[in-house]
């Protein structure tokens, strides 16, 4: 019995390891990292089924060397799936298990790449220090550690530390290990290219690297690799023949790749090819390249992992570019179109930019299985839907030279180019949020914004007829409450209802579904909080208690009250919580609770409750546990949330108080997913008092994250702390509008609220009216 244990194990172990080399190519000394490296999926994936497969073999393996192997191989697909707790575990039994010296070598190299990724440099040194003291006569080994270690070492430095490499690395026995080695070396010097010589020893390793992978056998995905890193090099010197030649050459071998393929290093090389296609001016062959390059992240798409890194999408940082470039390459062809094309062809820009879109929310929401969208085959443009009459959707496209506007109306697609370089727009946009925020001067900042956004579209507007328009922003124009801009005369917002959708390709699904049941509200609300204070993090918490003032804010010249969180900074660090007494703790407690209290909610409850039939929860009321009773009954078709909440930069920093602790986006899921609400979805999510992390644009898609979490038709924010009276005022008149015209038209019921609240004078600066925004799911 003890044999066939053993023997099963061993299978298992040895089918896994296959399945994580089809995607970690080098585990110890990688070659050039590629765009698309790592693993999510849903049901099914590489990573995902080698992972079940590991721990399988992880159950049945045997102490010793076996388990340590196990344990060791687990470590490392949680690595790769970017879990770095599951990793330090698996990868650090391993190490302490492994029973003699190489194999713990073995294991503190993962642990030091492992720590250099989460930025812990002191123990990626300390790791990377002890791989030669166990590696002996590993000459491979003792190479790979120095190798990697060079990315700690200061950028002026890296550069002397790498030249002494490449003579030892050519010395290896075998030739997989010089290839990967080299071209791993060549990378870096590459990227080292301000520095003198860095061209000359990038060069030199890498071709290097071609010689031993072309004396390899099977290395054809390290030959491409190499093709492509000279190839770069070229186009980096603008020797625009030899990048596309030795380019060519590596697609060959990258499609002769068999174990592991290589999709990833297809996506570069096409990519690479459209660039080179597109300065030679053959913009047809351009886009054929691009397209292809797109083909291969979609087919990888679900193995790209979800991943943030100060707040940035490693999708949007690494893959966008290739979208961008396709649309861009797709607008200049439009304008040669005859026009009955030209439609089709913006929705095809338009469907290739909405890939971008519905990748990052599911990089904010933490899975790929978040979001499902209408996603065409790329290269074929979606089927059209109409419009509906009154109704424009404006689809802004940020290029890095200029701004395209597309802009739909039941007449069709149009679209319309503006010369203003994306950094300038990003410049103005982020200064026109933060002065709204701030109460500063704006205006000059307000009518450059209409200028760009909505100024060459409006005449399309008003031959329109349109009543409502609907923004599909993107990057920092989540951040613009459109509504505030204005023509010189008067806001955007008196001319038209505004609402925002985060793509419009989503799918209809349930919450499309019609509703004749009454209007019924579910209103929850927190103006004292109880014990939620204890489980809030310290990096929120921390500004309020050294803050000696009271909170909620005044605001200075008023007596008005400010709801929020105070300033959030999405690039605060996250310390370790801080231990405390039991004293300290129930002092701090006091001080978060008054601090912390909202003085105008139970006033806003009661103004809305007599608006229609209602369930109220007050406080203490309002509990995690009684909330989802109430929402899983599937009586309301509004559910409005008075409380401090926090969008962040990800799913997991965006929560909503409740008296006794907090809601996350999962839980609301979880609270609004079951059988009941099925084929009854709620209307609205109203998320009264909630904010957006300040100055970073993937915090809005928190409000947006809600919605499709929530399977709500539409929800309402806000994108900065309100003043409570103005939010009392603005939520009794929009509420009004909406339960009178029975939930149908909720962007005409918040124009009309923020019009009037325009016509008071203690009320006309944007900052009272603007950060309300209605996200609707669809279209």
């Amino acid at each position: 019995m003890r044999d066939i244990t053993r023997d099963i194990s061993r299978r298992l172990l040895r089918a896994a390891t296959l399945a994580l080399l089809y995607l970690v190519h080098v585990s110890h000394a990688a070659e050039p990292p590629s765009v698309a490296a790592g693993v999510q999926q849903c049901d099914h994936g590489h990573y995902t089924l080698a992972v079940a497969t590991l721990q399988e073999a992880y159950r049945a393996a045997l102490a010793g060397a076996e388990r340590a192997e196990a344990a060791g191989a687990l470590g490392v697909a949680y690595a790769q799936l970017r879990q770095p707790g599951l990793a330090q575990r698996y990868l650090r039994e391993a190490h302490d298990t492994a029973t003699d010296a190489q194999q713990r070598a073995r294991h503190a190299l993962d642990l030091a790449n492992l720590a250099a990724s989460q930025r812990d440099w002191a123990q990626a040194r300390a790791w990377y220090a002890a791989v030669p003291q166990l590696a002996g006569d590993d000459a491979a080994l003792t190479l790979a550690a120095a190798l990697n270690s060079v990315s700690l070492a200061a950028p002026g430095q890296r550069l002397a530390l790498l030249e002494p490499l490449l003579p030892q690395i050519e010395a290896l026995p075998r030739a997989r290990d010089r290839a990967s080695y080299a071209l791993h070396l060549g990378t870096q010097a590459r990227a080292a290219r301000q520095q003198p010589h860095a061209r000359e020893l990038a060069y030199k390793a890498l071709a290097s690297g071609l010689r031993a992978a072309q004396q390899g056998d099977g290395e054809a995905r390290l030959a491409a690799a190499a093709y492509g890193q000279l190839a770069q090099l070229y186009e980096d010197t603008q020797r625009l023949d030899d990048a596309m030649l030795l380019n060519t050459r590596g697609i060959a071998r990258a499609q002769a790749a068999q174990a592991p393929p290589a999709r990833d290093l297809l996506i570069e090389l096409e990519w690479r090819r459209g660039r080179l296609l597109a300065a030679q001016g053959q913009q047809a062959a351009a886009i054929t390249a691009y397209q292809r390059a797109v083909n291969q992240i979609e087919a990888l798409r679900p193995d790209i992992p979800v991943e943030y890194e100060n707040g940035r999408s490693s999708f949007r940082d690494t893959l966008e570019p290739v979208y961008l470039g396709l649309a861009d390459l797709l607008l200049q062809e439009a304008a040669a179109l005859p026009p009955e094309r030209q439609a089709a062809q913006y929705r095809l820009v338009r469907d290739t930019l909405e890939r971008i879109k519905q990748t990052e929310l599911e990089d904010f929401l933490g899975s790929r299985c978040a979001v499902e969208g209408a996603r065409t085959a790329p290269g074929v443009a979606s089927a059209e839907v109409p419009v509906a009459k009154g109704i424009a959707v404006l689809y802004p496209v940020i290029l890095p030279d200029r701004l395209e506007l597309l802009v739909e109306t039941s007449a069709g697609i149009q679209r319309r180019t503006v010369a203003v370089p994306a950094a300038v727009l990003r410049r103005d946009a982020a200064a026109f949020a933060a002065a709204l925020r701030a109460r500063q001067p704006y205006l000059d900042l307000a009518q450059r914004l209409h200028r760009a956004l909505l100024a060459p579209v409006q005449p399309l507007l008003q031959q329109a007829g349109v009543q409502t328009l609907v923004v599909v922003p993107d990057s920092v124009l989540r951040l613009v409450p459109f509504g505030a801009l204005h023509d010189g005369q008067r806001y955007a917002i008196e001319r038209q209802a505004i609402s925002v959708v985060p793509a419009v390709t989503l799918p209809e699904g349930d919450a499309e579904r019609s509703d004749s049941r009454p209007v019924r509200l579910l209103l929850a609300g927190m103006s004292e909080p109880g014990r939620v204070v204890e489980k809030l993090p310290d990096y929120l918490t921390a500004p309020l208690l050294a803050d000696a003032g009271p909170l909620p804010t005044a605001v200075p010249g008023r007596g008005e009250f400010s709801r929020g969180m105070k300033k959030i900074d999405p690039a605060a660090p996250r310390p370790a919580p801080t231990p405390r007494t039991p004293a300290e703790q129930a002092a701090r407690n006091r001080v978060l609770q008054t601090r912390l209290a909202l003085t105008g909610v139970a006033e806003e409850v009661d103004v809305l409750a007599r608006l229609a039939p209602s369930t109220t929860m007050l406080n203490q009321a309002f509990s995690v546990r009684s909330f989802s009773d109430q929402v899983k009954s599937g009586d309301y078709r509004v559910v409005h949330i008075a409380s401090h909440g926090v969008f962040g930069s990800t799913a997991g920093t965006t929560f909503i108080m409740a008296h006794d602790d907090l809601i996350t986006i999962d839980q609301l899921q979880s609270f609004l997913g079951g059988a009941s609400l099925r084929d009854r979805p709620i209307e609205l999510l109203t998320l009264s008092a909630c904010e957006t992390a300040e100055g970073d644009d993937r915090a809005p898609l928190g409000l947006s994250g809600a919605a499709l979490k929530a399977r709500a038709r539409s929800a309402m924010g806000s994108l900065w702390p309100v003043s409570d009276d103005a939010a009392k005022l603005l939520m009794s008149d929009f509420y009004r509008g909406l339960v009178q015209s029975g939930l149908r038209d909720k962007a005409r019921a918040l124009q009309a609220a923020q019009v009037r609240m325009l016509g008071q004078p203690a009320l006309q600066h944007p900052y009272y009216w603007a950060p309300f925004i209605l996200v609707e799911r669809r279209l």
